[in-house]
């Protein structure tokens, strides 16, 4: 979803599902290279850190508020039960204007909370299911009240140093990788892989697996 279509706070789900390619990939495969680089994935002009170098990182910027994210979500599910233990996936949160960065401040107050496994499902329900914005102060207050916080931790919490740091942190992540549509996987901090009309939402997860596959060739050396 580009800036242009979340500027309309669209909630239609449009059908955008291609065939999607066998995830086993051997070695004569990726010496073949399935997947090219400029077609099905970007490398990374400005290279940026993982958070744990023992392992390959895998960083999914999205939006409560994007459908594709939402479609991607039951891909996730699957992916992450069978995910490798040399493989670190965490979610970062898009934040181009005020809605975005209140869902932002949203998503990682719930981590601050430990309760972002219960609300990503929950706010992507919400949100997409039943329409509601879940923008509002009072509107929000109400929501984490359903998750067992009350109004003044929430307040707390939401307005703290940490979950306005973390919220920077993914706004300088933003900048760095040039994210310009959601949902975007970021794979070891070099590849950046986004839905186009070569790869469809539900082959993103392949594509990725392909290069934390490239990836495991280095970290093995």
């Amino acid at each position: 979803m580009n800036k242009q279509s979340i500027r309309f706070f669209s909630f239609l789900v449009v059908s955008f599902f291609i065939s999607c390619s066998d995830n086993e990939t051997n070695a004569s495969e990726l010496s073949q290279e399935k997947y090219l680089e400029g077609v099905h994935f970007e490398l990374l002009k400005n290279p940026s850190a993982v958070r744990d170098t023992s392992k390959i990182e895998v960083v999914e910027v999205f939006w409560f508020g994007c459908n594709h994210c939402y479609a991607l979500e039951s891909y996730l599910t699957q992916w992450k039960r069978d995910l490798s233990s040399d493989v670190d996936f965490w979610k970062s949160h898009a934040t181009w204007n005020e809605i975005l960065k209140i869902h932002a401040r949203m998503f990682y107050t719930a981590r601050a909370l430990g309760i972002d496994k219960q609300l990503v499902p929950a706010a992507f329900n919400t949100i997409q299911t039943e329409g509601r914005r879940l923008t509002g102060n009072s509107e929000l207050e109400y929501y984490f009240k359903g998750f067992g916080v009350e109004r003044e931790k929430y307040k707390s919490v939401s307005s703290s140093f940490g979950v306005s740091n973390a919220l920077n942190q993914a706004d300088k992540r933003m900048q760095q990788w040039n994210i310009t549509g959601v949902p975007t996987l970021i794979v070891n901090g070099k590849y950046k892989v986004a839905a186009s009309r070569n790869v469809g939402t539900d082959g993103l997860l392949d594509v990725v697996d392909f290069l934390v596959e490239k990836e495991r060739m280095y970290l093995t050396k």
